[in-house]
C-alpha cells in the first residue's frame, strides 16, 4: 500500500509532534495505491485498488467559505465486499463530513466509484440581517453531495449469497442535501439532512438530523 499527501499552500510551525497548521486555506490532494498478490502473506486475491481525492476551500468574498471534495476510485480485479469500496454513510447522529448521512452503512457497494462533496458555511451573512437572530451569532450552513458508482456482475457474484444485497448508483448519481445551523450556544451545530432519490430503496431514510458540539476560534 502506497499513500501520497500533497498539501500545496500549507503553511506550519514546529518540528516532528510539536509541529502545527498555522493556516487552512491549503488544498489537500491524496493518491492512495493497493496491490494484492495471490498467496502472498495468505492472501487469496490478485488486485489492484487505486483512489484518488482532492479537497479544496474556498474564501467566497463577503459570502462565507465553501468546502468542497472530489473523490476517485477503481478497483482492478474480482474481490470480495471486503475489499470493494463502500459508500460512506452514516448511521450515527453525528454531523461528518465526507460522507452521507441518509445513506446506510453498506446500501451502495462500488468497484468503480466518484464523489462529490460541496458544504457552504455563509459565517452569519443571512442571519445577520434577522434582528431577532442577529445577537445570536449563529451560522448558516448547506450541503449538497453526490455519488456514482458501478459493481461489476464478478463481483457482486464473488460476495454471493450474502444478507446485504449489493447495489451500485449506476443508473442515477445518488444525491443528497442539507440546511444546517452553527454556533448555537457557542459550541452546537445541528444539520438537517434530505435524501434526493433513490427512495424506494429497502428502508430508505428520506431525512434526518445530525450534530456535533465543538469550540471554533
Amino acid at each position: 500500500n502506497t499513500t501520497i499527501v500533497y498539501t500545496p499552500g500549507k503553511r506550519t510551525i514546529g518540528y516532528g509532534v510539536e509541529r502545527a497548521n498555522i493556516n487552512d486555506n491549503y488544498s489537500t490532494l491524496v493518491l492512495n495505491y493497493t496491490k494484492g498478490f495471490s498467496g502472498f502473506l495468505e492472501s487469496d486475491f490478485d488486485y489492484e485498488k487505486l483512489q484518488f481525492s482532492y479537497r479544496q476551500p474556498w474564501q467566497i468574498g463577503g459570502f462565507g467559505r465553501l468546502t468542497s471534495s472530489v473523490e476517485l476510485g477503481k478497483t482492478f480485479g474480482t474481490v470480495p465486499l471486503g475489499l470493494l469500496s463502500v459508500i460512506p454513510g452514516n448511521q450515527t447522529l453525528f454531523s461528518l463530513y465526507n460522507v452521507f448521512p441518509n445513506l446506510d452503512f453498506y446500501e451502495f457497494v462500488t468497484d468503480t466509484y466518484a464523489t462529490v462533496h460541496l458544504e457552504h458555511n455563509f459565517n452569519g451573512r443571512l442571519f445577520s440581517r434577522i434582528p431577532v437572530l442577529r445577537k445570536l451569532n449563529l451560522r448558516e450552513i448547506v450541503g449538497l453531495r453526490g455519488a456514482w458508482g458501478q459493481l461489476s456482475d464478478e463481483n457482486i457474484a464473488l460476495s454471493a449469497p450474502t444478507n446485504i444485497p449489493l447495489m451500485a448508483p449506476t443508473d442515477q448519481i445518488y444525491w443528497e442535501y442539507s440546511f444546517g445551523v452553527g454556533n448555537i450556544f457557542k459550541i452546537l451545530r445541528i444539520d438537517f439532512n434530505f435524501r434526493g432519490n433513490y427512495l424506494d430503496n429497502p428502508d430508505a431514510r428520506r431525512f434526518g438530523i445530525t450534530g456535533t458540539f465543538g469550540f471554533n476560534f
